[in-house]
């Protein structure tokens, strides 16, 4: 899935550098740009609406209250998302003990190449819910790496930057949730398939 890229008018450095200067309606346009996909993120972590939209809030406060310290020249998209990961990490620990979070479903488009080598009788809307089950499963760094890949679209360089992980561990998260969708998804296919075995028998 390929991410939407601001025009060169809004090259996302340069609204940067025009925010730290003071300039509200080029902090306002960044906040309009990336408000969605931090959401997205802090989903990812959550599973949570209103608390992904609180984030939200606390993510882009933070980074209008850190625009000094933001670096010409480095990976804006990188740098915010570094921030909002922390805040929605430090805003779920905060939360863990007091509720558990209700399941959300967030769509994909993605894994499609495995998606279809499934059996024609499961829909494509059935396969994905059970790949929104599957990641629903994953291990939390596992899960926030393959949004990060196929929903976001982020390369695995990004996705190192933004969870201050090596590249290669990074890679690695990927293939074992990768292998835990494909492995889950198989499993409930055998075992309708099973079913509908006895089922005939009868």
């Amino acid at each position: 899935m390929e991410r939407e890229r601001p025009d060169e008018h809004e090259n996302p450095e340069a609204l940067c550098q025009r925010a730290k200067k003071g300039d509200q309606d080029a902090f306002n346009r960044l906040v309009y740009l990336y408000q969605q996909k931090v959401f997205i993120l802090a989903f990812s972590i959550l599973r949570h609406r209103e608390d992904s939209l609180d984030v939200v809030q606390e993510a882009f406060m933070k980074v209008y209250l850190s625009l000094n310290s933001y670096q010409e020249g480095r990976n804006f998209e990188a740098w915010l998302f570094r921030i909002a990961k922390n805040v929605a990490i430090d805003h779920y620990r905060r939360k863990r003990c007091k509720r558990r979070s209700d399941k959300e479903k967030e769509s994909l488009s993605s894994i499609e190449s495995f998606l279809a080598t499934q059996p024609e009788s499961h829909s494509q809307n059935q396969m994905r819910q059970l790949v929104e089950v599957a990641i629903s499963k994953l291990a939390d760094k596992q899960r926030l790496v393959f949004l990060l890949r196929h929903l976001q679209g982020f390369s695995f360089e990004e996705i190192a930057a933004i969870m201050g992980l090596a590249t290669g561990t990074v890679k690695s998260l990927h293939f074992k949730a990768f292998n835990k969708i494909k492995l889950f998804i198989k499993k409930i296919l055998s075992q309708e398939s099973s079913l509908e075995e006895k089922m005939s028998f009868w």
